[in-house]
Formats: C-alpha cells, sequence, structure tokens
C-alpha cells in the first residue's frame, strides 16, 4: 500500500524516472550528483535557486587543500581563488597572546569566490549527464510501504505539483533538511538542539588600508562580540576579507548583526571598511547524524550535520561525503538494495573516516564554550594551548597533552588548576570518542547500542565549574 503524501493525490508522475534524485545544489548536492552521474547513474538535481544564483551562500568561504586531495576534485584556480591562505592567528577574548598557526600543510589553502566555484561544481554536473531543474520547492518525500521513493515538489513557474520516484533520494538541502525534517524514522534524527546551532552573520568587506599579512585567517574567541561562539577575519584580497560572527547557543537576546557591530569596533582593521555584501544564516556546529540513511534515503552536507563544531566551516566535510554517498549507490543501486542496509557502507565509510574528526571536535567546542573569559585569556598567555595542540584537534588526534610537556603546563598553570583539569579531562575525552566512532556498527542491527555509547560520553562532556 502507498503511504503518499496527501499533496501527491493532485500531483501527476513527470520526466522518465531517475535512479538518483539530489534536492540542494550546493557543494555536497553538486558533488554527489556528478560522482553518481559519472558512475553511470541516471541523476536529477534539484534547487529552488534560479541557476545564476547557484553558489552564492552566506558563508566564510574559506577550504583547505586536503579536502580536493581527498576528494580528487579540481582545486579552486583562476578567478575562484579570492585569496591564498597560509596560516591563522587564534585570539583569546581580550584579543591579546594570540597563537600562531604557520606551516602546517593541512591548515593551508583558500578562500574562494563561491558563486564561481558553485557554478564551475553545477556545470561539471551537468557535463556528466546530470539533469538539472531549478526553481523548483521540495514540499517532501513520497513514501512507499514505508521507505523513501521519490519526491513531490512545486514548480515556481507553473505552480504545478509535481511526483517523481526514483530509486534514491538525497536530501542535500542544506540546515533546512526538508526531507530529513519530514521522516518519521528511528535511524533519522531530524531535529538539533539548540546549543548545537550557530546563528552567523557576515560581511564582505572592503578595508581603508591593506591588511599587514594578507595571507593570514584570523579566529577570535569568545568576548562581548561572540559570547560562547566565535568572530572571524578571512582575507579576499590585500583590502578585501570576509569578516563575520557566530553565537552559539541561543547566548543573549541580541542579532548575530548586533554583535558583529561590536566585533567591528573593536577590530581597528575594519574601522571605516566599506560593505560590499551582507547576510546571514544558521548553521549546525555538532556531531554528523547518527545515522546518514535510511530506506530509500541519504542525508548529505548540513542536512546531515557535516561541519566542524569549532567554526562552522562545511564545504570540505561535504565533499568528502558526496564522493563517498555517488560510489556507495552504484553499489547499493547494481545489488538492488537501497535499504538502510544496502546504503550503509556510506555510514561507516565516512563516519570511521572523517566523521569521526568531526564529532571528536564537539567535545572541544563544548570545552571552549563552558570556559570563562578570564581563563581563556589566562590559557593563552600562559599557553595551556599551543598551535600544535589546535592543529591535532583539528586533525581529529585529540589534545596532544602528553607527558613530555605536561609538567610546563602544570607549572604555567599552577593559579587555574580547574582549568587545568578541563583540558585534561577534553583530551580524554575527545580520545573516547575517537575510538568510539572507529567501532561504528558495520550494520543497522549495532546502531542502538553504539548510539547509547555515544550519547554516554557526550553526557560526560560538561565543563562547567
Amino acid at each position: 500500500m502507498c503511504l503518499y503524501h496527501c499533496e501527491l493525490l493532485e500531483a501527476r508522475l513527470t520526466l522518465k524516472r531517475p535512479e538518483v534524485i539530489v534536492i540542494g545544489a550546493g557543494t555536497a548536492g553538486c558533488v554527489t550528483a556528478k560522482r553518481c552521474a559519472e558512475l553511470g547513474l541516471k541523476t536529477m538535481l534539484l534547487d529552488r535557486k534560479p541557476e545564476p544564483e547557484i553558489g552564492k551562500k552566506v558563508c566564510g568561504d574559506e577550504i583547505s587543500k586536503s579536502h580536493f586531495e581527498f576528494t580528487g576534485i579540481k582545486p579552486p584556480h583562476g578567478k575562484e581563488i579570492s585569496s591564498e591562505v597560509k596560516g591563522a592567528d587564534v585570539y583569546p577574548p581580550n584579543m591579546s597572546n594570540e597563537l600562531q598557526v604557520r606551516g602546517w600543510d593541512e591548515f593551508d589553502g583558500w578562500t574562494i569566490d563561491r558563486p564561481r566555484f558553485g557554478q564551475r561544481l553545477l556545470q561539471r554536473a551537468v557535463q556528466v549527464g546530470v539533469v538539472f531543474k531549478p526553481e523548483v520547492h521540495v514540499v517532501g518525500p513520497i513514501l512507499l510501504q514505508e521507505r523513501v521513493a521519490g519526491v513531490v515538489y512545486l514548480d515556481r513557474h507553473t505552480d504545478e505539483k509535481m511526483a517523481i520516484s526514483c530509486k534514491l533520494v538525497v536530501d542535500a538541502s542544506g540546515f533546512a533538511g526538508v526531507i530529513r525534517k519530514k521522516l518519521d524514522d528511528p535511524l533519522v534524527e531530524r531535529d538539533i538542539a539548540k546549543e548545537d546551532i550557530a546563528l552567523c552573520y557576515r560581511e564582505i568587506l572592503d578595508l581603508k588600508n591593506p591588511m599587514a599579512e594578507p595571507e593570514v585567517a584570523r579566529i577570535y574567541l569568545g568576548g562581548d562580540a561572540a559570547p560562547q561562539g566565535y568572530a572571524w577575519v578571512f582575507p579576499k584580497g590585500p583590502k578585501t576579507i570576509n569578516a563575520g560572527v557566530g553565537i552559539t547557543g541561543g547566548k543573549g537576546k541580541a542579532s548575530p548583526k548586533s554583535y558583529f557591530e561590536i566585533f567591528k569596533k573593536q577590530i581597528p582593521l575594519l574601522h571605516g571598511a566599506r560593505v560590499l555584501e551582507s547576510g546571514g544564516g544558521a548553521v549546525p556546529i555538532r556531531r554528523p547524524m547518527k545515522s546518514l540513511v535510511t530506506d530509500g534515503v541519504a542525508f548529505v552536507g548540513d542536512a546531515a550535520w557535516q561541519v566542524n563544531p569549532i567554526h562552522g566551516g562545511g564545504i570540505g566535510a561535504g565533499m568528502r561525503a558526496g564522493i563517498i554517498l555517488g560510489e556507495v549507490a552504484k553499489q547499493a543501486i547494481a545489488r538492488r538494495d537501497l535499504s538502510a542496509r544496502g546504503l550503509w557502507g556510506y555510514n561507516t565509510l565516512y563516519l570511521r573516516g572523517f566523521g569521526r574528526r568531526l564529532a571528536s571536535l564537539e567535545v572541544f567546542k563544548r570545552l571552549l564554550q563552558a570556559v570563562s573569559d578570564e581563563d581563556m585569556n589566562y590559557g593563552f598567555e600562559k599557553r595551556l594551548l599551543e598551535a600544535n595542540d589546535l592543529m591535532a584537534a583539528n586533525r581529529g588526534d585529540g589534545l596532544s597533552i602528553g607527558m613530555r610537556n605536561k609538567i610546563g603546563r602544570v607549572k604555567r598553570g599552577a593559579s587555574r588548576v580547574k582549568l587545568l583539569l578541563k583540558l585534561r579531562k577534553a583530551a580524554g575525552l575527545m580520545k573516547k570518542v575517537d575510538r568510539h566512532y572507529a567501532q561504528y556498527p558495520g550494520t543497522p542491527d549495532g546502531l542502538e547500542n553504539w548510539t547509547r555509547g555515544i550519547n554516554k560520553i557526550m553526557e560526560s562532556a560538561r565543563f562547567s565549574s
């Protein structure tokens, strides 16, 4: 028996049936669609935007070279590159004693012209056979015997409701999660806690004076401008920057834009800058969904919460997932098994790999949110955290607080014993998370026990005084 949404009763089937429908032509969606088509799958890509607007999104625009090395996707080139990034300065709330991160190949990359980059990914997908349909609003899934079997969408030009069946639906619709939020399935996490959302606002600014180090990104933690959050200044040229704030946990009643105005007053570099572009949005900042698949559907990109919990960057994480998902989709369709079990390889390959890195960073995020501005200032001054600690955490290696340098840190942090204990606790929990994700279950049967285990670890990741 068919369990269609009521809207489907008046809809009509259209087009020759594709094998894969991808919802959302962002980075993750375009990469997934292209990979599916490259592997011979009939693939349709849907997006609510007009084609010329594909690629436009409010974000930090920064991506590291390592993601292109993993995926094999051609790196940004020509006008797609706004600026090369060769390091970062990380500032505590008092904006002094910053950590300077230099010489780490994995961190180096670019800030990109997001529209140009997005248009290139879309055109490459179309060139290999993806059928792209812009300006459509996806209403929800078609359910056949409790399995996702297609989508219903509204054509914005004709106001006609359409239904298309397929073998696999990929929700790449971003934080909105238009399919994810309409499924009642034990494998699917529909909702996200308030403290795991960052509300962001950013501006592209033309500076009055050029930057002293135009190849260095700058990240600011906490303070009046970003309580329980972060602010950033990413270079997009000698005199052009992408700057913004992300406010997490629902902290405060003000809007992110009002916090950004505070930030602009605090940073002399931004004084008198001309606004070229502005906008805001919401970003998930927690570990990925416990399962990235269920029967007939997979989730990728922001829709799957595949985002770095520390700074909200998700371009590279979504690209990695899209390549893996395309290959798993090919195998599942060849086996004629589009059940969660048949798609489970996407879970194991991603969550045991890059996903475990993102999950361990959630612990680090919780530590940063819980540490007071005073303690954070002290920690930077006394170098209780060092640049290699930040890079180890970013790689998913936890905090590298080993015996070799532990004694020196204890001496430097003698007057902040509680802070040292929090750092030690975070280091241990990040290792636990990493080990737990390495044991992600090979079938859906083990997910319940595994989920209880990761929830227990995260419940202990509380660092309040």
